[in-house]
């Protein structure tokens, strides 16, 4: 397998690939920091990795102790796409495999952890230990937490590195957490799928976990959501069952030994930039949300989602371009109560203070996603602070966003 050692799309910034590694480093199928940075030049500090291959050993290795077969990158991409785990309806270009790496991490990092022992703090715990400390108080951990016979099977197997080193990896690498991760499915008191996902997220001390991208303050949705879904959660990126639904109930032994790793596929050829789409046909969910009316005159659409949390809300904009020719730098601009503060992805967000209050915003396109081809549907969208602490926990809607007299204008 070819080594990689990857720069940035942004100057200044090393991709951290080990020169004598056999593992392929995730932004080798893209990078997508875009507007909102997430902690993107802070993002190995304190011992935090980047996100690698490596993954698929110790997220194969939990399926064989599961008793489940051996899966490709691809496979755990096209799930998170299936389940809504993803901010596309469609994968583009190396989207399976980036989404597969990054899904088969965090299965890796929690999947493990027996039902009645998991809470939230093991998550600090384990990779502040990971990180900083060393491999046998990993592993005295794992024995208290783990179901029965894990961590005797991680050392017979050989697959204890690679599950401390995946513990290390640091999920906000590369961009993807944001940038094609970001699920908006709805899990539990507000809270959706990105929130959820939140948990392998470290405060810069590494003793809080669900928390947010400047590592400053929580994941405030995630706090409301319950032990029982979260765990189950995780699981099903394991199991690659319903994200909703129990998991790995049966967890336990299983194969004697973990099956041979798939191989993953090269990286894209030189000259494909991050967010350019592929020649390929891209992979489309056998089960498609339905489009709204486009805009008559530039053939894009766009539909307001979302959530609204107490003191914010999190706007999820769902581009679709109907006409029949790629389009290139689309925006939306409306006038809103509510104050962005700084978040945004696949999206530049420009505000303007209104002298009768307010802010006007214009919403442009960046990065990924910059263009759309014909008959593509993105989902992008920026995080604002609204002062609401009552009546929240709801679905954002246009109405909720927009101010009374403005309106969503294609731009």
């Amino acid at each position: 397998m070819d080594t990689i050692h990857h720069e940035h799309a942004s100057a200044g910034h090393t991709h951290h690939g080990s020169a004598d590694s056999d593992f392929i480093d995730i932004t080798a199928w893209g990078s997508f920091h875009g507007s909102n940075h997430n902690s993107e030049h802070n993002e190995l500090v304190g011992g935090r990795t980047p996100i690698t291959t490596e993954a698929l050993v110790a997220y194969n290795g939990l399926r064989a102790f599961a008793g489940l077969e051996a899966v490709a990158l691809d496979d755990v991409g096209r799930w998170a796409f299936a389940e809504g785990l993803t901010n596309n309806s469609q994968a583009w270009g190396n989207d399976l495999l980036g989404v597969g790496l990054w899904y088969a991490m965090q299965g890796a990092k929690v999947g493990w952890i027996a039902d009645n022992s998991y809470r939230p703090q093991l998550l600090a715990d384990l990779q502040r230990t990971a990180r900083l400390g060393s491999s046998e108080a990993v592993m005295t951990m794992v024995r208290e937490v783990s179901h029965d016979g894990f961590a005797d099977f991680l050392i017979n197997q050989g697959l204890q590195e690679a599950f401390i080193n995946t513990l290390k990896m640091e999920p906000h690498y590369g961009g993807w957490m944001h940038g094609r991760t970001h699920g908006f499915l709805p899990i539990e008191s507000g809270a959706i799928a990105h929130d959820i996902n939140h948990l392998t997220v470290l405060g810069w001390d590494q003793n809080q976990p669900f928390m947010n991208d400047t590592f400053d303050w929580p994941q405030w949705p995630a706090l409301e959501v319950s032990d029982n879904r979260v765990i189950n959660y995780f699981q099903s990126m394991v199991a690659l069952g319903a994200p909703l639904e129990s998991n790995l109930d049966g967890l336990g032994t299983g194969a004697p030994a973990p099956p041979t790793q798939p191989q993953p596929d090269s990286p894209p050829p030189t000259g494909v930039s991050d967010g350019e789409v592929s020649d390929e046909e891209p992979w489309v969910d056998t089960n498609p949300e339905s489009t709204t009316n486009p805009d008559p005159v530039t053939g894009v659409d766009v539909e307001v989602g979302g959530q609204l949390w107490w003191g914010g809300l999190t706007a999820s904009l769902e581009v679709t371009n109907t006409s029949d020719q790629t389009v290139e730098n689309w925006g939306v601009q409306f006038s809103s109560d509510h104050r962005f503060y700084g978040e945004a992805w696949g999206v530049n967000v420009d505000t303007q203070a209104l002298e009768d209050g307010g802010y006007l915003y214009e919403v442009s396109g960046l990065d990924w996603g910059q263009t759309l081809a014909a008959g593509q549907t993105i989902q992008v969208g920026f995080n604002a602070l609204t002062g609401i602490t009552e009546n929240v926990n709801i679905p954002l809607t246009e109405a909720l966003l927009v101010a009374d007299g403005s309106a969503m204008t294609v731009i």
